[in-house]
């Protein structure tokens, strides 16, 4: 029993030291013009670097209440989820943090969006001083602060001293798809060829269902069902496509890495498109544009 109880006491405590070991911590705050905009909860996601949309980078966000950050973890978009989360409703901080440990802010404070780096921002040398003692896909601990006041065009001055660590959440990736994308790459291509033609029925018919029925409307010609659904579609699927790899979420869900040239940027660009599988065929449901390479 002696034994068992030591046994015991000892894993209790090697527990407790793994959970302050991983601990997220946050302290510090972004003052503006002498008022202070303090934060509490500190929230690190693993997202794609949109510059470079190959790479992933940390994503960390300062606020005053805690996010629903499991919610986070498991969206498709974590960025875009997180920023409108309740939490983010109020003044907050992002932080994002590429792999040699450069740090960007965007600091969202009474309404205004304040930008800055310890890279280069607009071609001029950013303001922010940045210590990452951890950056790594699953952990992140750094120190961001001003060197000296920052000015901005309006007459107002802030600084930022903050220092944080957390844990970096990331949604586990499923079963990856076949050489192309498998069946749903081969139904994006399709779309895309019939996107080219005149046929509004061969466009709607690799469409899920919901989507088909936007492009659908009794109050509008098959003519201008046909334009609308040309027009929309074409600004979300890019033109030369190549699926480059992707995921099943489920039996009838995948993601694909998809790149080609964006129509609307005039630049290559890096896709993620859902495809998901009705009555036994895969079908376009969504597009989100990832990044714009360069």
């Amino acid at each position: 029993m002696k034994a068992a109880r030591t046994t015991w006491v000892l894993t209790a405590a090697w527990l407790g030291c793994a959970a302050t070991l991983h601990a997220s911590e946050v302290s510090g705050s972004f003052v503006l013009d002498g008022k202070a905009v303090d934060v509490s909860e500190v929230s690190a996601f693993r997202i794609v670097d949109r510059s470079n949309p190959k790479q992933k980078q940390t994503f960390v966000m300062l606020t005053r209440q805690a996010p629903d950050r499991e919610a986070i973890r498991q969206s498709v978009d974590p960025y875009s989820t997180a920023i409108n989360d309740p939490a983010a409703s109020g003044d907050y901080l992002s932080l994002f943090i590429d792999m040699s440990g450069e740090v960007g802010l965007n600091a969202h404070v009474g309404g205004t969006q304040y930008l800055d780096s310890s890279g280069e921002v607009f071609g001029q040398k950013g303001s922010l001083l940045a210590q990452c003692d951890t950056n790594t896909a699953t952990r992140v601990s750094c120190s961001v602060k001003t060197g000296k006041p920052v000015s901005t065009s309006g007459g107002a001055s802030w600084t930022l001293d903050v220092t944080f660590s957390a844990d970096v959440l990331e949604r586990e990736a499923g079963k990856p798809v076949e050489a192309g994308g498998g069946d749903a790459g081969k139904a994006l291509i399709a779309l895309q060829k019939a996107l080219g033609g005149k046929d509004l029925a061969a466009i709607t018919a690799l469409l899920a269902a919901d989507v088909a029925e936007t492009y659908q409307a009794d109050w509008r010609s098959a003519e201008e069902n046909l334009a609308d659904a040309k027009d929309t579609l074409n600004n979300q699927i890019p033109g030369r496509i190549k699926v480059t790899g992707g995921e099943y979420r489920s039996n009838d869900e995948a993601l694909l890495d998809v790149e080609g040239f964006s129509k609307v940027f005039e630049s290559k660009a890096v896709y993620s498109v859902t495809m998901v599988r009705e009555e036994g065929r895969w079908l376009f449901r969504r597009s989100r544009l990832v990044g714009i390479q360069d």
